[in-house]
């Protein structure tokens, strides 16, 4: 419907077939004709807005103009939801991010975001953010492990990185590869090459900078507002736990895990030993 008739306390207009105003499909060709021309490159919009909205957009706009196209890319995200509810004003389900980023680092809100693709619905969960949080403590710590090795400058983000998001903006299978260069960091790590160390360094921090991650020092990604006390009466835990297991004192060593809980500790075993982060 192009023209309709006002309701009461609606706008309208005199037109040829009596008062009223434009159909809700039609402002959007109408902003488009004036504002960016008859063919544009790329329209956006939620999936929900494919069928009626977009098709009329594009019978109304080819039709007016004679147009073979109305924009030659469409890119429709999938739903954001709440614990399997899509998340909407009116459900009364929103989570503003100025609220999640006192207690969230950025970083992990935006790796969730894009641990699916954009046309794919994403369950918006507490679970989620752990899983992103854990993700990027595992980036951080490779690169924390390799942080008295210069970055090797003249590297540039890995090809796969770039392919995938190349490839309708793929983002979940550009993240992937963050951990193929993250694992080889960590065997140049343990068998002491440099070289390598650089090279895999500087390609994580490129791939991360493409898509806004690993942009903190890892020190502070882990220590958060640690005082140096605090950072100092750690390290002395985490080496007592090590000679405690070493020892095979598991009761010793898991009274010294529970000490750094009770310090806001979360400590996080891996292949190459302990390292630890303040929780959120």
């Amino acid at each position: 419907v192009l023209w309709k008739p006002s309701k009461e306390n609606e706008p309208e207009w005199d037109s040829p077939w009596g008062a009223g105003r434009p159909g809700w499909h039609i402002e959007c060709s109408a902003m488009i004709d004036k504002s960016l021309g008859q063919t544009i490159d790329i329209h956006g919009g939620g999936i929900d807005l494919a069928f009626p909205h977009h098709e009329n957009e594009v019978a109304q706009s080819r039709c007016a103009h004679g147009a073979p196209v109305l924009a030659n890319y469409w890119m429709h995200n999938g739903f954001l939801d709440m614990s399997g509810e899509k998340m909407s004003k009116s459900l009364g389900n929103v989570i503003l991010p100025n609220e999640l980023l006192k207690t969230t680092p950025g970083e992990v809100i935006r790796w969730a975001l894009l641990s699916a693709h954009y046309r794919q619905p994403l369950d918006w969960t507490p679970e989620l953010l752990e899983q992103s949080r854990k993700a990027l403590d595992r980036l951080y710590g490779a690169l924390r492990r390799a942080k008295d090795v210069p970055m090797d400058q003249a590297l540039e983000a890995p090809a796969e990185v770039i392919a995938a998001l190349e490839d309708d903006l793929n983002t979940p299978q550009a993240i992937s590869c963050f951990f193929e260069v993250s694992s080889a960091i960590e065997r140049a790590v343990t068998a002491g090459d440099t070289v390598a160390i650089a090279a895999n360094k500087a390609r994580l921090i490129e791939a991360g900078a493409l898509l806004g991650f690993l942009q903190a020092d890892p020190d502070s990604w882990f220590e958060g507002d640690a005082s140096d006390d605090l950072k100092a009466q750690v390290e002395d835990l985490l080496k007592r736990r090590v000679e405690a297991r070493t020892a095979k004192d598991w009761t010793a060593a898991d009274a010294i895990r529970a000490e750094l809980d009770a310090l806001g500790v979360v400590v996080m075993d891996g292949p190459a030993g302990a390292t630890w982060r303040m929780k959120d």
